[in-house]
This record gives C-alpha cells, structure tokens and sequence, in this order.
C-alpha cells in the first residue's frame, strides 16, 4: 500500500524506499539474515562496537539491537566480550563465520541494490541522485531553521 502524506512526491519517495527496503530485506533472508542483521555484521566488519554505536549507527531502539544480536550470536555470528577499560560497556566482535556470513550476503544485498537502479540510466541515475540530495539537504535546513531561538513556525 502506499504511502499518503498528502504529498504525492513525498508519497513516491517514500513507497520507492520501501520497496528497495523490502526487496533488500527478502534476497539477504534467503542468505539467513534480515537486513537489520547484514546492517549490524557490515558496522562490526569494520571494528568492535559497543551496544549504543550499533543502536546509533543502525537507528534502532536498543531493545530491538539485543534481540537482533541475540539471534546473531545463537548462530556464531557475533560474540559479546568486556570493553578493556570499562567494565560497564559490553562489545560486539564479528566471528570468522560472521564475517564468512556477511561475505555471502553482500553478494545478496550488492543483488538488491543493483536491481532497484536497473532501469535507470546513467544519466537518469546521476539526476536522482542530485534531486534526492537537495531533498535531504532541504529537509536538515527546515529541520535546523524550525529549532532555532525565537523561531514561531
């Protein structure tokens, strides 16, 4: 179903990045991970993180980032240790099968995201991608004028 923001541009954006979302989602579950999973296995690929950096960087609650890690580390993907200096942090460390698990579904998600740009053109593509970064670029500005001091929107 789509969107209805009562914008039908805002409406497009939103049923477009859904249903990249979704299509994503359904080649990396095929794999055995969700795109969440892949999410979390692809920020450890690059260092340890503790439970906030993960629940930061995924922009997940971190209710939801433990039961997604939990799952993760019942298929020896991902191992929970000490932070070394502070005992009261707990760090995410991707495993070898992890990493042999995200090797995988990088071939999945690569799938994905080629798919959802496939009828595009390079110069279609080029375009889009300078619209939706004004969009972007658009919305932080509003976001920053509408919280400034004194401001009555």
């Amino acid at each position: 179903m789509r969107p209805d923001t009562g914008n039908e541009l805002v409406d497009a954006i939103l049923h477009a990045a859904h249903r990249v979302r979704t299509a994503a989602d359904a080649d990396l579950r095929e794999g055995g991970l969700s795109l969440p999973g892949f999410k979390l296995l692809k920020a450890l690929s690059q260092q340890d993180r503790s439970m906030r950096e993960v629940s930061d960087i995924l922009h997940l609650a971190p209710r939801t980032v433990t039961d997604i890690i939990d799952g993760l580390q019942a298929r020896g993907l991902v191992v929970r240790h000490p932070h070394p200096s502070d005992r009261r942090i707990t760090l995410l460390h991707l495993t070898e099968a992890g990493a042999d698990r995200l090797t995988s579904a990088t071939t999945a998600a690569d799938r994905a995201r080629d798919a959802a740009i496939s009828g595009l053109d390079d110069d279609e593509r080029a375009t889009l991608r300078r619209l939706l970064a004004r969009v972007g670029v658009a919305r932080a500005a509003v976001s920053a004028t509408s919280g400034a001091p004194g401001h009555t929107g």
